[in-house]
């Protein structure tokens, strides 16, 4: 479980995916709250981004007036996607972050960073090679979560619903290549 995880003083960095216009009252919440998860394991939390050029009414990834880590929506805003990820990179370089000091503790962030310093196409590679550590995670502790999932075994993907229905993302059983 994320609360064994041992990333005391370890830089931690989050990113998420939303769309600002569909749920602009709760964009990309998920990031902000896997930062606090790993703020509060003691981890060293960087590259916290600006807000400014997007469009969202409210967001749980909100820290003072920056978001608490890169956030894309390739829904709205595809075209800025690269040059934000490229700009996120530098940053966290800037921060020392890829500076080594990484373990296996936050292993999906951590290789995704790693593969951040090669070009940004490597990011995308990286989150899609471990998606599937996060599906099975979540999976793993579905009633835990506080959202169902819904499989589509014709599209071999899951949907999951938060339990207030005001949100949810989907899943897939198939590796698939990012292109972008």
């Amino acid at each position: 479980s994320m609360q064994e995880l041992n990333i005391q003083g370890k830089k931690v960095a989050v990113f998420g995916l939303g769309d600002q216009v569909s749920y602009a009252e709760n964009y990309a919440d998920a990031a902000g709250e896997l930062h606090d998860v790993f703020e509060t394991l003691g981890g060293q939390m960087c590259g916290y981004t600006s807000q400014d050029g997007y469009e969202h009414e409210a967001s749980k990834s909100v820290r003072g007036d920056k978001f608490c880590g890169l956030l894309c929506d390739m829904v709205n805003q595809e075209e800025l996607t690269e040059e934000r990820v490229k700009n996120w990179v530098a940053q966290l370089r800037a921060e020392g972050f890829l500076e080594g000091g990484t373990t296996a503790a936050a292993a999906a962030a951590a290789t995704t960073t790693i593969a951040a310093q090669e070009e940004p196409q490597a990011v995308f590679e990286a989150i899609e090679e471990h998606s599937d550590m996060l599906d099975e995670t979540i999976k793993a502790h579905a009633g835990s979560t506080g959202y169902t999932p819904y499989h589509n075994p014709t599209t071999k993907s899951t949907m999951w619903v938060s339990g207030d229905g005001r949100s949810c993302y989907y899943t897939t059983d198939v590796q698939s290549s990012y292109s972008p």
